[in-house]
């Protein structure tokens, strides 16, 4: 782990109002399933635009990625279905419609209109899952190129496979042979291993040349605190627009905290929420110690100042405390005119 994400000395502890709300809903509200506002917002923000870059670092059976696809490239029919067949085909996968039955999910009701191009750099260190993607990514998208698109869409997709862990260094380790599930990772060493590449993301920007990440979604079965201390550079020159990744009891594996990941994100100039119906900020004076639940959840950070930044808050439970302030002060005001 880099320096970068070591722990801070203890700030203001702010009131937050939304603590209670966490520590009774997470575990339900807040695990995989489901799609959450912030992907409903940003997404349809970005199908205005004629460009959008997704990392997916943790790709599995590329799930999110069709998500957001369903949003960026309407015109192929829904993505989830699209990579589920593929996947069911091969007769590998004990839940080849995922840990959530992800595949079942609909498309979206509204959709702004399709995009030009969207690039998808997916991040896989599983053998199997990888042949799955790249059988799947084939049929549908075909190579990743800047040249052509399937003929009939407005969109072209590159689906750019990379099979390799993403973590604080570049180099060498060793992954599961047998890898099906969701919930493989580097720390498995009672199974048989295969090596597999490490990379970073930061090495990711610098080798495709890539000015700015859309979205950077990470999922790695407890070491997402490594994947964004690789991520330093990234960050700190706010390359990042959106970044999401889990947090959990696996989290024990890499020795790190909620309270480290997001301070340091914090410094860096993002601003984050546990996700779920309705966010809870837990960056700045909103952090409460109580939020190290360690409990199968999801985080989601913005970039501060941005629109997107506006569209998180007013879906948070801070917001939603201080509409019903407001209004409670406007009635009392009313009444007191009247008497």
């Amino acid at each position: 782990m880099r320096g970068a994400l070591v722990d801070r000395k203890p700030r203001r502890q702010g009131l937050h109002m939304g603590i209670n709300y966490i520590i009774r809903h997470t575990f339900m509200v807040v695990f995989c399933c489901g799609i959450s506002l912030w992907m409903h917002a940003e997404l349809k923000a970005k199908a205005k635009e004629q460009q959008t870059t997704i990392a997916d670092i943790g790709c599995n059976k590329a799930y999110f990625s069709a998500t957001a696809l369903n949003y960026l490239a309407p015109g192929y029919g829904n993505h989830l279905q699209l990579f589920y067949k593929v996947h069911e085909a091969r007769g590998v996968y004990e839940k080849p419609c995922g840990g959530c039955n992800e595949c079942l999910q609909e498309t979206p009701s509204r959709i702004v209109g399709s995009q030009a191009t969207v690039d998808v750099f997916c991040f896989e260190p599983s053998e199997i899952h990888g042949t799955s993607l790249t059988q799947a990514r084939d049929a549908l998208y075909g190579p990743p190129d800047s040249t052509s698109k399937p003929a009939g869409k407005e969109t072209k997709v590159n689906f750019h496979i990379t099979q390799a862990a993403v973590s604080n260094f570049s180099g060498i380790a060793r992954f599961p042979v047998n890898c099906t599930g969701n919930i493989c990772s580097l720390a498995d060493k009672d199974q048989q291993t295969q090596e597999v590449k490490i990379t970073t993301v930061d090495d990711l920007m610098r080798s495709r040349g890539l000015a700015y990440l859309d979205v950077l979604k990470i999922d790695t079965e407890g070491f997402d605190p490594a994947v964004l201390a690789g991520a330093y550079e990234s960050l700190a020159n706010q390359r990042v627009g959106l970044l999401s990744f889990e947090y959990h009891k696996l989290w024990n594996q890499s020795g790190s905290t909620l309270k480290q990941c997001v301070h340091y994100l914090d410094d860096l100039g993002y601003s984050c929420y546990y996700d779920g119906p309705v966010l809870a900020k837990v960056s700045g004076s909103c952090w409460k110690d109580a939020y190290e639940i360690r409990r199968w959840s999801n985080i989601v950070c913005v970039r501060r100042g941005t629109g997107m930044e506006k569209e998180l808050y007013a879906g948070s439970y801070l917001a939603s405390a201080k509409g019903k302030t407001d209004r409670r002060k406007a009635k009392n005001l009313k009444t007191s005119k009247i008497g």
